[in-house]
């Protein structure tokens, strides 16, 4: 197993751990969406998952990172984050989610219209964690929307 795997694993039980308490007790590493939907929404909130994956990305050098502080003044439907990662040319645009939030149609639309621009778009929902670590660590992954992802008519 190459040196990356191996620090990305690491960071997966570390956040595992910080999210499900001790590895050894709830087998969080087997079984990491054991949990029910109303426990996981309770352990992470939509901001609090927002800030664990912008530190995901500050480990692995995504330098550039926008979120609009006070979304009432924007416009609707914009994405929580875009990152960029300068030296991989990235950038990437993601709304993030509890495990049981959804997407409102205005998201939809810009989040439809960036990938079909090209853009990297995703969605995320802390139980995406090992999608989050391969988008944006070594593996560089290319992120993409959920297969379930339906289109606005808009």
């Amino acid at each position: 197993m190459n040196a990356a795997r191996i620090a990305e694993q690491q960071l997966y039980r570390k956040l595992l751990a910080e999210r499900y308490g001790p590895l050894d007790k709830l087998e969080a590493e087997r079984y990491p969406v054991a949990a029910t939907a109303p426990e996981r929404a309770a352990v992470a909130s939509e901001e609090q998952w927002r800030r664990q994956v912008r530190e995901i990305a500050t480990r692995y050098g995504w330098e550039l990172a926008y979120h609009t502080a006070d979304s009432r003044r924007s416009d609707a439907g914009w994405p929580d984050e875009v990152f960029g990662h300068i030296t991989q040319r990235r950038t990437l645009f993601v709304e993030f989610k509890s495990d049981t939030g959804r997407l409102r149609p205005e998201q939809r639309v810009w989040l439809a219209h960036l990938a079909d621009s090209g853009f990297e778009v995703a969605v995320w929902r802390p139980r995406d964690l090992h999608t989050v670590l391969r988008v944006l660590g070594p593996a560089k992954q290319r992120a993409a929307l959920p297969p379930t992802f339906g289109r606005s008519a808009a």
